[in-house]
């Protein structure tokens, strides 16, 4: 059995992190997207472009949210030193994910009692031959079966690291413990994680277009679902830390943080390109119509814009090693890695409404208004918890840590 050093971290208190701005900022996203999500929805003319835009919004913070957990889950199961300084930010991130659940309520609501104006083709009342050879499986309840069953899945495993590290910074023998718990359960959630992701981007995306397919729309998702998350942690990190919550990370967490947001945009490309290409390669008229939609129509500058946000401007900003490790240069990327990702799912989310790219304050609406609950709660458990996993044994190795 590994033996997990015990040490007593004497880490900051949550309180000088800053919380107190960043509800401030939550709430008027909160107001400014509630207005116009409000405005959007109330228009009759527009309830359909009301639903993609909800479900755009909804998407972005899910992959952050998720995307953080499996980030904690990563490091668990790896037993890795580096991370647990930065750790926390991770955990507090990935909290909502109960919140999220509440937020697809309105969605799946309005997928329901709207079927003849809803964002899923699948469920309207005129459906051709191939969506009822899929009926087994795209069909309202099992639908909801499995939407439920993700979230409750989520929440639990969620919950559980959470939980379980905050009560480690209450000290006692039960640190070693809780530590080896939740290195046992990481790798079995590993593997359900990746099922339910997979699946959750099954349903909520790739079924907009049921027509088409790809085996491996799963990874595509959660490589960008990865990318996105790690961006959102850095970001957090650099703030907690330019405030002096978080002083102690030093240039050597940085560039781990760094040199995996590199790798996963190296990574993302791979996935992206390898989709791309074995479809132009094979040429079946059922598998390219989905490439022909993002290309026709006004669409060649949004993908053209998404390989940019995505790879080549993160790759050349992020080749030398000296800016993995630079605080400016890693908020400037995950910044651009965040837009990026809100880019990269209007790309997939919004062609499935028929028409060429629309951008207006309605599709801002939904967007801002889930960034602001987000950061709320991330406020709000700044303001209740530690802002590093203080109990955590191999808290002063991590603090300590070099390359």
């Amino acid at each position: 059995m590994d033996q997990v050093e015990t040490t007593t971290p004497d880490a900051p208190a949550a309180e000088s992190g800053g919380s107190g701005k960043l509800k401030t900022i939550a709430l008027a996203l909160i107001a400014l997207g509630g207005v116009l999500s409000l405005l959007a929805y109330m228009d009759e003319g527009g309830k359909t472009r009301f639903g993609f835009a909800y479900l755009l919004g909804f998407l972005f913070c899910w992959a952050i949210v998720l995307g953080s957990l499996f980030f904690v889950a990563l490091q668990h199961v790896t037993n890795s030193v580096w991370s647990v300084v930065v750790r926390r930010v991770a955990e507090m991130l990935a909290a909502p994910i109960w919140v999220l659940a509440l937020l697809f309520i309105p969605l799946l609501a309005f997928a329901l009692l709207n079927k003849d104006f809803g964002i899923f083709p699948w469920m309207r009342a005129e459906k051709d031959a191939l969506i009822n050879h899929k009926a087994p499986y795209l069909n309202d309840t099992f639908f909801l079966i499995r939407t439920v069953a993700f979230f409750v899945i989520w929440i639990a495993f969620a919950f559980f690291f959470v939980r379980g590290s905050v009560r480690q910074d209450e000290g006692g023998e039960g640190r070693v413990k809780g530590t080896k718990r939740m290195r046992n359960v990481s790798g079995p959630f590993l593997i359900i994680f990746g099922l339910t992701a997979t699946f959750a981007a099954f349903d909520w995306v790739m079924s907009l277009e049921p027509h088409w397919f790809s085996t491996i729309y799963g990874v595509y998702v959660f490589s960008g679902m990865f990318l996105s998350a790690l961006a959102a942690i850095t970001i957090a990190v650099l703030y907690l830390r330019q405030n002096g919550t978080l002083g102690f990370v030093n240039a050597n967490h940085l560039y781990s943080l760094g040199g995996l947001l590199f790798a996963f945009t190296c990574f993302w490309a791979y996935i992206a390109f390898s989709q791309f290409m074995l479809i132009w390669y094979g040429n079946l008229p059922e598998e390219t119509v989905y490439y022909v939609k993002r290309i026709k129509n006004g669409w060649m500058p949004i993908t053209l814009a998404v390989v940019f946000l995505r790879f080549i401007l993160p790759f050349f900003l992020l080749l030398a090693r000296g800016a993995k490790m630079d605080p400016k240069r890693l908020m400037g990327v995950s910044v651009l890695v965040l837009v990026g990702q809100l880019v990269d799912l209007y790309w997939l989310v919004m062609p499935a409404q028929g028409d060429g790219p629309v951008l207006g304050w309605q599709e801002l609406g939904p967007t801002a208004l889930f960034t602001g609950v987000l950061l709320l709660y991330v406020g709000v458990f700044l303001g209740k918890h530690k802002a590093v996993a203080a109990g955590d044994p191999l808290f002063e190795k991590s603090r300590d840590f070099h390359l």
